[in-house]
């Protein structure tokens, strides 16, 4: 944060009291672990989490996300920026969790941990080769009497 913000902004935006001088360090944390839980449900469905090398850019998404949160404590009217960083860090957030964005990791951390439901399996006796599509599983006469 201290990198990509100025240090009087964040002193200003993590502390009730003006005569601080210093980041409340633990408020901060505290956004940003909130900022990451809120990329965590949009990466979840397509990524091991948590990604063991992230790439920058979430990095930065990460910070942003947390300063719009820490200016929406502040008067409206300073919020304009934060809001369409925030707008923009969630519209390629969304982008990736459809698959419209990649990023760059490798097939092994493109698996989702945990997954609630097993990967699909197609069997060749079921395989209709006429269309080169699998079989129906479920058809009228399968069901019939359901």
């Amino acid at each position: 944060m201290s990198a990509r913000f100025a240090n009087r902004d964040l002193v200003q935006l993590t502390n009730e009291d003006p005569s601080i001088l210093t980041i409340n360090t633990a408020f901060l944390t505290t956004f940003l672990n909130d900022a990451s839980d809120e990329m965590d449900a949009y990466f979840e469905t397509r990524f091991a989490l948590p990604l063991l090398d992230p790439p920058m850019i979430l990095t930065r998404i990460c910070c942003e996300i947390a300063m719009y949160h820490l200016n929406a404590l502040r008067p409206i009217h300073d919020l304009a920026d934060a809001k369409d960083k925030y707008e923009k860090a969630i519209k390629f957030l969304v982008e990736v969790s459809e698959g419209k964005h990649s990023l760059g990791l490798t097939a092994i951390a493109q698996v989702p941990v945990d997954s609630a439901t097993p990967p699909a399996v197609v069997f060749e006796q079921n395989f209709d080769s006429a269309f080169g599509v699998p079989q129906r599983v479920f058809n009228r006469r399968t069901l019939k009497g359901f």
